[in-house]
């Protein structure tokens, strides 16, 4: 799929605007920059997929939707879009961001993609925010993954433990922290089947996450059979 320049989708209004250039400002390069904008757009970008999600999937209930939003929302998809569209030669870094490839992390791509998304709101109004969001998020939400594949592994052991009448794992996580770098380190525990998996991660969830994951490929083995 080619790029496109952002810049194409955008109305003179906006890319003469001072808020267009903030937008795009990284916090190392000014105080003026678009931390406030990324703020508000977070907001308007969840407002938007959410009413969109409603709309376009009446059979599902609230964990399918929240499952569908959280997944068009996320920093990966918000960068690879940011990606798409061009978004990070335009952003304006400070010399130390510069140097260390700023301009290519997920994270700084993905919030100038939403301060921009809050500009649009401001400059030219709601309907051309929402249009302007549409257009952006297309071919994320032509290919929105089924709502099974978009449960977590928590969720899928949950489920899985309950449909064979079996109690929920316990998940027993501590913080390790060494020379100063926190990482967390999880156990998780199905007393009824003697399974005890490890996970770690760089935050709790993480590392709860991958712990789920070894248990649940050790559970289907276990109720294959």
């Amino acid at each position: 799929m080619n790029s496109i320049d952002i810049e194409k989708l955008l109305s003179d209004k906006i890319k003469n605007s001072q808020l267009y250039t903030d937008s795009l400002t990284h916090r190392s390069a000014s105080n003026k920059n678009n931390e406030r904008l990324e703020f508000f757009g977070d907001a308007i970008l969840g407002f938007f997929i959410a009413e969109y999600l409603y709309e376009k999937f009446p059979n599902d209930d609230e964990g399918d939707l929240s499952r569908k939003r959280s997944y068009l929302v996320r920093k990966e998809t918000l960068s690879k879009i940011g990606v798409h569209f061009n978004l990070g030669k335009k952003i304006i870094l400070g010399e130390g961001e510069r140097k260390s490839g700023g301009n290519k992390r997920d994270s700084i791509i993905a919030d100038a993609l939403e301060a921009l998304i809050a500009v649009v709101y401001l400059v030219d109004g709601l309907e051309e925010a929402r249009l302007f969001i549409k257009k952006i998020f297309d071919i994320f939400i032509k290919t929105l993954p089924s709502n099974d594949d978009l449960k977590d592994s928590k969720t899928k052991l949950q489920e899985m433990l309950q449909s064979h009448n079996c109690d929920l794992p316990n998940y027993d996580t501590k913080e390790i922290n060494k020379k100063n770098k926190i990482s967390f380190v999880t156990l998780c525990k199905i007393i009824e089947h003697n399974i005890c998996e490890d996970g770690s991660g760089s935050n709790k969830r993480k590392s709860q996450q991958v712990a789920a994951a070894k248990a649940l490929n050790k559970i289907l083995e276990i109720y294959k059979k």
